[in-house]
């Protein structure tokens, strides 16, 4: 049974301000170190303002998924990543579900994510289905 849906979408030209401003600030208070060893691999430069793009909105969609508020988990401690087929899925660890179910009660299943670009934005879907 789903017990959540959230949906954000992310300009990508903000993403790129915010890393060209804000720079390692930006980096670690929005993204993991395991996300971060990632995108240090992307060979293609070019695509990495649109790659965190869509692990921001996926972050922020998964939030709005569990209906708690933005700012109730940090964003470093969610993280999002690319299975070897290419499609991405979000890891929560444990500490952060306890945390969850513990201050409201939600017990996070199954996580279903979907990130899409076109025409300079980004969007990310979540779909969470009860254990």
């Amino acid at each position: 049974m789903i017990s959540g849906v959230g949906v954000d979408i992310v300009d990508i030209e903000r993403i790129k301000y915010l890393l060209e401003n804000y720079g390692d600030r930006f980096l670690n208070r929005v993204f993991s170190s395991a996300e971060l060893n990632n995108i240090a691999q992307i060979k293609n430069k070019s695509n990495i303002a649109q790659k965190l793009a869509g692990f921001f909105a996926a972050k922020e969609a998964f939030l709005k998924s569990l209906h708690i508020g933005l700012f109730s988990i940090p964003l470093n401690c969610i993280s999002v990543f690319n299975k070897q087929s290419g499609a991405p899925f979000l890891f929560v660890d444990d500490k952060i579900k306890k945390f969850v179910l513990d201050t409201y009660n939600i017990n996070i299943g199954t996580v279903n994510l979907s990130i899409s670009h076109d025409n300079g934005l980004t969007i990310a879907t979540v779909i969470i289905e009860n254990i």
